[in-house]
């Protein structure tokens, strides 16, 4: 004769019986992580727009015979723009920062800016507004903060370098650099 068994278990039971189940288990394991973080704060009179730190300037065709008679090509303009200027510094002890150079640097040719390429008898040359040409790691004249109008004005112009001019496509890059004082 067989029997059967039915063990009834009351809901309650279950579910208390389940949830004891983690507390039998082995303690609890804790891992630990790191978080690390960098930056810095500055301490200068003005910010360069991001739209300002790269540029590239297209300075079209030009053609031989203009430089030929002009000595110089056509001025393509590009601006430098400067945010959140204050002339005022934090440390009362240090003097304000008034006024800034700014220094372009490149490969030099004479006192211009070398290209590279096939074209042959030609450099770049950088002028402001006030039409002082930037000479490859001089710091140009100063230039007083006046932070209603953060714009730095500039031209770049092609120039014969005194060598035999030969037709070609050329590039050149130039970085610049703010001092305040």
């Amino acid at each position: 004769m067989s029997r059967s068994f039915f063990l009834i278990v009351p809901p309650s039971l279950l579910m208390a019986s389940l949830l004891s189940l983690p507390v039998m288990a082995d303690p609890m394991k804790t891992d630990w992580g790191r978080v690390s973080m960098e930056g810095s704060i500055t301490d200068t009179a003005c910010a360069i727009d991001p739209g300002s730190l790269e540029q590239t300037i297209d300075m079209a065709t030009l053609p031989i015979g203009q430089l030929v008679q002009n000595g110089v090509g056509d001025e393509h303009p590009f601006e430098i723009r400067l945010l959140d200027c204050t002339i005022v510094h934090p440390d009362p002890d240090k003097s304000n920062q008034q006024h800034f150079v700014v220094t372009f640097d490149g490969a030099a040719d004479g006192n211009n800016f070398a290209v590279n390429g096939d074209a042959e008898g030609i450099a770049m040359q950088i002028i402001d507004d006030k039409g002082n040409a930037s000479t490859p790691g001089v710091q140009s004249p100063e230039i007083n903060i006046i932070p209603a109008d953060m714009k730095l004005n500039y031209a770049l112009r092609l120039v014969g370098n005194g060598k035999t001019l030969r037709a070609g496509t050329y590039h050149s890059s130039v970085r610049f650099k703010l001092d305040y004082y």
